[in-house]
């Protein structure tokens, strides 16, 4: 519970410095292009980071329903993952961020029981970048519509490749989850 109420603080927290910073952005002259790289990243960070924790101390995934989850166009996701080549994207984060096994079999840990975690967490992971895309790209588009172009352009690059990319993983996790599930119900196994 204590877990539950620090990450939720922490969640508050990160939304009040993003409004801050969206704030301070009209007041700073980011002529350098450096400033402006780390301005857009440090946005993007702290907006996904709101949404990230609050997915770790509560179940966010509920929030949407089911039917969104569920991937209606294998096809179309698949041509989507090769074509955006989803796949060196999942490589690095195996190589940075999950390289450690611990921290992978608290996502899957390989058992047959372990897929409805998968399942759970890929919901979570999924929802934790989705909303972050979609309030990051409005906000890029606008910085764009109002002349804040270096801004807006290198907010949308971290957006599309910090919360896009994860969107596409999650989503095809899934495709292969219910392919695999489809293949054993239509057999009659369990």
């Amino acid at each position: 519970m204590l877990k539950k109420i620090l990450l939720l603080f922490l969640s508050i927290f990160l939304a009040y410095q993003s409004y801050e910073l969206v704030g301070i952005i009209f007041r700073i002259e980011a002529a350098s292009w450096p400033l402006v790289l780390f301005i857009a990243w440090i946005f993007n960070m702290i907006v996904t980071g709101i949404f990230a924790l609050s997915g770790f101390a509560f179940p966010t995934q509920k929030i949407l329903p089911e039917a969104y989850y569920k991937i209606y166009q294998p096809e179309r996701l698949k041509r989507i993952h090769k074509a955006l080549r989803v796949e060196l994207f999942r490589k690095f984060l195996l190589m940075t961020v999950w390289r450690k096994a611990a921290d992978r079999k608290r996502y899957f840990d390989g058992k047959k029981t372990g897929i409805e975690n998968l399942i759970t967490q890929s919901k979570k992971s999924e929802f934790g970048h989705l909303i972050p895309f979609l309030i990051i790209g409005i906000l890029g588009i606008y910085w764009l519509a109002i002349g804040y172009i270096k801004l807006g352009v290198f907010t949308l690059l971290f957006n599309f490749s910090g919360n896009f990319y994860p969107i596409i993983l999650q989503r095809h996790h899934r495709m292969r989850i219910q392919r695999i599930r489809g293949r054993k119900a239509a057999s009659g196994m369990n």
